[in-house]
């Protein structure tokens, strides 16, 4: 629907712009400041338009370059931190991971020298 609009637009502004273009066709002086032309007026309308259209595509395509080049590096930062953050928490479940191995060692000797002092106990009986 909205590309419909778009072309009933185009069409319009054609038909306005052919309108015109009937209606200037005498020839008017331009100065370009070292000689003088005479051209008719709907040539200078056209070519006037013409040249705003190319520097508007210049200007959006240069914006748009500008934010895609911005939108990788942002979606390399990205990448970069999501490494960094898997890379924290590997690091934190070996930490966390050593310090249960620790505790668990601990109560393993806790074990072990509360079964040499029963088997202490049982001999001296």
């Amino acid at each position: 629907m909205k590309n419909q609009w778009r072309i009933i637009l185009t069409i319009l502004l054609v038909i306005i712009v052919a309108i015109f273009a009937i209606l200037n066709v005498e020839s008017v002086p331009v100065s370009f400041g070292f000689t003088t032309v005479r051209w008719p007026l709907i040539l200078i309308l056209l070519v006037s338009i013409l040249i705003g259209a190319v520097l508007m595509i210049l200007f959006s395509t240069i914006t748009s370059v500008r934010h895609n080049r911005a939108y990788k590096d942002l979606e390399k930062e990205l990448a970069t931190l999501n490494q960094e953050n898997d890379q924290l928490k590997k690091r934190l479940q070996n930490s966390h991971g050593k310090q249960v191995v620790g505790q668990q060692e601990k109560q393993i000797q806790d074990l072990e020298a509360q079964v040499k002092a029963l088997k202490q106990q049982l001999a001296a009986k």
